[in-house]
């Protein structure tokens, strides 16, 4: 399986890394993509997720032309009494979306996911090939 971690908001913003350091706190688009470790086990892959704050009812998992997507959504809380205001805000509100292309190796069919404690684990089993079924090695001249 070839589970490439679709992230280009992640690219755009390393691009402010070294080019435009002054911006880069203020201009932080790491925060749309949940963080996630990707474990190659032996029957599955499995793609774990942290969504702090995210309600299960909010978090959707779909694999549609051999991409998998986990979106995810915050409310935003805008409780305020008289007199308060924000100073410094860090925690993410809003929509969060993270995409991963799937090789020919899984069973979609069969992928299922669970959410505890603000981690979501999604587990993509894994389908033996057969060695007809394999990419075979060709030479292009």
């Amino acid at each position: 399986m070839s589970l490439i971690p679709r992230d280009s908001w992640s690219d755009f913003y390393h691009l402010f890394d070294h080019a435009f350091p002054s911006i880069r706190p203020s201009f932080n688009i790491e925060s749309f993509s949940p963080r996630v470790d990707v474990l190659d086990k032996e029957t599955a892959f499995e793609i774990i997720a942290d969504l702090p704050g995210v309600e299960k009812d909010d978090i959707s998992v779909s694999c549609q032309h051999g991409t998998l997507t986990i979106e995810a959504s915050t409310l935003k809380n805008e409780q305020k009494t008289d007199g308060d205001k924000v100073i410094h805000r860090e925690r993410y509100q809003g929509k969060m979306v993270r995409s991963f292309t799937l090789g020919d190796n899984i069973n979609a069919k069969e992928i299922y996911a669970e959410y505890q404690d603000g981690v979501l684990v999604v587990v993509v089993p894994k389908i033996e090939m057969k060695p007809d079924e394999t990419a075979q090695h060709i030479k292009i001249n």
